[in-house]
């Protein structure tokens, strides 16, 4: 958990296969704070990852995982959201869900959100 935490504050890109990994591990708490890790590093490559934790019997972990998918800014996660919503037993996290899915709209359609927002801003 330390070292997802390290990872993830101090941006160490080198870090994420490791902590894609990591995502399996049977403590739920740290799959947690690798999600959020993997969230902080707007690590792109995990999307498939962390749309499988979605399905998490952990609260907390399935509340974080939402949470990083919106940092991904990937559109492609707003059908696991949706999904993920219907049968989503606690009400805070279907609610951190509902605005993932708000949040990610906004992407869709755009083939690169970097260069969506440099032409927003300048043309």
């Amino acid at each position: 958990m330390d070292a997802a935490s390290f990872f993830g504050a101090q941006r160490i890109a080198e870090a994420i296969p490791h902590l894609r990994v990591a995502l399996r591990d049977s403590v739920p708490q740290v799959r947690t704070k690798v999600a959020w890790a993997l969230g902080m590093l707007r690590a792109k490559e995990a999307l498939r990852d962390l749309v499988l934790m979605l399905g998490d019997q952990d609260r907390d972990a399935r509340q974080i995982v939402a949470w990083a998918l919106m940092q991904l800014e990937e559109p492609e996660a707003i059908p696991a959201l949706e999904r993920a919503m219907t049968s989503e037993p606690d009400a805070w996290v279907k609610k951190d869900m509902e605005r993932a899915v708000r949040y990610l709209r906004q992407f869709d359609g755009e083939a690169d959100v970097e260069e969506s927002r440099v032409r927003g801003e300048f043309f």
